[in-house]
């Protein structure tokens, strides 16, 4: 009966009880109780204390219409420990308000809360449902028909448990606890003796032979004692290939009906033998070899998990309201499911969350975190197309993934449903394949340097210059796995770790700290490769880190870009236009005196680079260039390529490369370049300094300080390539990074430095690099062998003894095929000289050359 005081004055009130984020995560809950006029009165856990309050701050957050918070402390793993904190709630409550209704959210105190309308004289499941509801044990004892062969363990009775009084495999489950906590299958004596150590002193444990067989729930509301809606649910669990119980999937309703009849008689029963009255119970079972229902456990709250949105899904209408109307005493209805409806739980690599990304549909992932609010869902009409309505991610980024022992140990889900089974399968296969859950190694404390992109050269200078574990490197996955440089930190003392990370995403750049967690010792990011400048820049900007700056390592990606950007500057460049067919190339030619240069905006090493005259195959020519790829060195992001058509200009080549700090250009460097007299424009050496007229050096200098403003360039290494056209530098292309193709050794060699020290300086914001004398020449030349298998290859010693020779590398050897060389990449070797100026390296290292014969089948050299 009603205990409660005389009315009064007293306002009506109804007490929601459980995790504060359990309730607002069924905010459908709140919104119902609001709409009636009631005080909305919560008990929670004290952790939530901060968090609870926080929110009744927020009028845009669901538990702002809460009227009133009880905190209480207990322990999941211990019965009745909230018992005392709920009471006292209550009684205080029962004082200020009329409470006419109360109802269990969360599992963890569904016991008090049934006791507390017990005592009110409000609608319940009654004491027996809600007390054997929260103790597994209690369950085998009231329901012995339903139960599988089963041991009880009490705290005090381990010592003394028998491991061969049991057959195996056994399902070892503590009796209190939820969401798959510490729930295992264990398959021998030892083991089992192992896990039970395992356990807290005070914790009673089941141990029951294991049930092989599908694994469903059936979720019912019930009234006055009577069932007025039930349906089952199919599940998919860890169990399938592993010893944990966490669940993968829910199918609302179940995919396999034949079991219907089965599962739902033998529900119906239990809820009987319970003396369930009022509520909705969650009853989650298998069914066994022979074709019965074994009941695995039940709960008196609403079901977990996403199951409440897949019942609104599956139904169109949501759940929330009719319990809510069941704790009140009022008529409930549900009605039948007419869509199927399904969420699926990904399982991931442990390590640390980086990122989550869906392609091929126009969703999202939704990174609710740990304690973050689920998207609201609305149900479609029964024949409307297969959806996918939601990706939630349930961690934070950066936090540590390890295996799914319990449900909050997952991390990514996804919402479906169709109108068929066979539609709702074929659309989670394409959404399994659609979404990447990207996890990454733990970043070490000692990082103090981050490098975009693999470099062996670079790691090979900083194994001498950096300690041991201090750099991170970032590559993209696929790239990782073509290089086969998995095992990089075992190479060179100075990886700690090699992230595999987004790092040529230059759409989704300002993603990647995101997917990057911070070092905490962090001083530097360095542009490796070329595609991983964007990256670099967006991860310096976005940890305050000195670099180019996002903007201008953009525009430094694409050749159009920029010339766009120094496009009034005063820096003169060919004549260009972005082209999207070959028929557009050939009219660019026709205008341009029959001549002209094809290339990609957003490549390198001369990749798809052609020159073309007046009698070339444009058509050819366009099949190159928009073919022309690095696989094993870019990763495939959709909607890259992009192509360029200029003007051909004639003239000497050179390059410059400029240290930058704070925008402001320091030490300079000018390259003198030869290039092959092919229709490929690839660089068959370098010679520094560039013997030049000072006045045409003067202009090379103002003109990179001047393109370093244009394109907003902050601090790093630019490499820019130009073409003198009657002594006036013309603009070929920039680089955000250092250069390659051998110049930082010719520039070290030059000006007795260490251009990569220098990178680091600016970029570590230890100040600018001011000129520097040049002491010497140094030059380089590449070996361009003849194509074909290669046979022989001789006189290496003779070169590596020549004057002035400071390195040589073979990139070929006998069985080698050589192929016509299109690109940087087609190159055979390389020679490094010195001498006491360009023009003296430079004969060196034509001599060194000379002395190198590569053999090839069809010919010789």
């Amino acid at each position: 009966m009603d205990t409660q005081p005389a009315p009064g004055q007293r306002p009506d009130a109804f007490i929601l009880t459980g995790s504060f984020l359990v309730v607002c995560r069924a905010p459908l809950y709140l919104e119902e109780l609001a709409r009636r006029g009631l005080k909305i009165l919560l008990i929670t856990p004290s952790y939530w204390r901060e968090d609870a309050l926080a929110a009744a701050e927020d009028p845009t957050h669901p538990a702002y219409v809460i009227d009133d918070v009880a905190f209480v402390d207990g322990d999941v793993s211990r019965e009745n420990s909230y018992l005392p904190g709920v009471i006292s709630a209550a009684r205080r409550w029962r004082e200020q308000y009329r409470i006419v209704g109360a109802y269990a959210v969360g599992e963890t105190q569904v016991e008090p809360t049934g006791l507390l309308t017990d005592a009110l004289g409000l609608r319940t499941p009654g004491l027996r449902a809600t007390r054997a509801c929260r103790s597994k044990y209690l369950q085998r004892w009231y329901l012995p028909e339903f139960s599988p062969v089963s041991v009880t363990v009490p705290a005090d009775a381990r010592d003394g448990f028998d491991p061969a009084a049991v057959r195996y495999p056994v399902v070892v489950k503590p009796a209190s606890r939820h969401s798959s906590s510490g729930v295992e299958t264990v398959t021998g004596p030892e083991p089992l003796l192992e896990l039970l150590r395992s356990y807290p002193e005070h914790e009673t444990v089941l141990v029951e032979e294991k049930v092989e067989g599908q694994e469903y729930s059936v979720e019912s509301l019930v009234q006055g004692g009577r069932i007025v809606f039930a349906s089952a649910t199919r599940k998919a669990t860890t169990d399938a290939h592993a010893n944990t119980f966490v669940e993968l999937s829910h199918t609302v309703p179940s995919d396999r009906p034949d079991a219907d009849p089965v599962l739902l008689d033998a529900n119906r029963r239990m809820l009987e033998a319970l003396d369930f009255q009022d509520g909705v119970a969650h009853a989650e079972w298998r069914i066994g070899p022979d074709g019965r229902a074994y009941l695995m456990e039940v709960a008196a709250r609403t079901p977990g998990d996403g199951l409440c949105t897949l019942y609104e899904l599956a139904t169109g209408a949501p759940l929330e309201p009719e319990i809510v109307r069941i704790a009140l005493g009022e008529p409930a209805s549900y009605p039948k499911p007419s869509r199927v409806a399904r969420q699926v739980y990904l399982e991931h690599a442990p390590g640390v969350l980086a990122d989550v990304r869906v392609q091929g549909f126009d969703v999202e992932p939704a990174w609710i975190g740990e304690g973050g609010l689920w998207p609201a869902l609305k149900p479609s009409a029964p024949a409307d197309p297969p959806t996918l309505r939601a990706v939630l991610v349930h961690h934070d980024r950066g936090t540590a993934l390890g295996p799914l022992r319990s449900s909050e140990d997952r991390a990514v889900s996804f919402f479906i449903d169709a109108p068929t089974v066979a539609e709702l399968d074929a659309l989670e296969a394409r959404v399994r394949r659609a979404i990447t859950v990207h996890t990454v190694p733990a970043v070490p404390d000692g990082v103090t340097h981050v490098l975009v992109g693999y470099s062996p050269v670079m790691l090979a200078k900083l194994d001498e210059q950096l300690p041991a574990d201090s750099v991170l490197v970032l590559e993209e996955p696929a790239v990782i796995e073509a290089r086969g440089i998995t095992a990089l930190a075992e190479r060179h003392r100075c990886v700690a770790a090699l992230f595999p990370a987004p790092s040529q995403d230059e759409a989704g750049a300002d993603r990647i700290a995101e997917a990057v967690p911070r070092p905490p010792a962090v001083r530097a990011v360095v542009p490796v490769v070329e595609y991983g400048v964007v990256a670099a820049a967006a991860l310096a900007d976005a940890w305050g880190l000195p670099g180019a700056g996002p903007a201008a390592a953009r525009v430094l990606r694409d050749k159009g870009a920029l010339r766009t950007a120094v496009a009034g500057s005063g820096i003169a460049q060919p004549e260009w236009a972005v082209v999207e067919s070959a028929e557009q190339v050939a009219a660019f030619r026709a205008a341009h005196g029959g001549n002209c240069v094809l290339k990609p905006a957003n490549r390198q090493a001369s990749l798809g680079v052609r020159l073309l005259g007046p009698a070339d195959d444009v058509d050819a020519a366009w099949a190159h260039t928009t073919a022309a790829d690095e696989p094993a060195l870019r990763a495939q992001y959709a909607d890259t390529a992009r192509f360029l058509v200029e003007q051909r200009l004639t003239g000497p080549e050179v390059s410059v490369e400029a240290v930058v700090h704070e925008g402001e250009v320091g030490f300079t460097n000018i390259t003198a370049k030869l290039v092959q007299d092919t229709g490929h424009p690839v660089e068959t050496g370098h010679t520094v300094p560039a013997d030049l007229p000072s006045a045409t050096a003067d202009a090379l200098r103002e003109a990179i300080a001047v393109l370093a403003r244009a394109v907003g360039f902050r601090s790093g290494v630019l490499h820019s390539e130009w073409i003198l056209v009657d002594g006036v530098p013309h603009l070929v292309e920039c680089a955000g990074r250092l250069p390659g193709g051998g110049i930082t050794i010719l520039i070290d060699l030059t000006y007795d430095t260490d251009i990569l020290a220098n990178l680091l300086r600016v970029l570590t914001g230890d100040g600018p690099v001011g000129p520097l004398p040049a002491r010497r020449g140094a030059a380089v030349r590449f070996l361009i062998a003849r194509p074909g298998v290669v046979e022989s290859v001789t006189g290496t010693e003779r070169a590596q003894a020549a004057p002035g020779v400071a390195e040589l590398h073979l990139s070929v050897e006998p069985g080698a095929t050589v192929r016509t060389t299109v690109s940087s990449w087609e190159r055979a070797g390389l020679v490094v000289t010195t001498g006491a100026d360009a023009a003296e390296a430079g004969r060196r290292a034509e001599h060194a050359l000379s002395l190198i014969d590569i053999r090839t089948a069809g010919g010789e050299r």
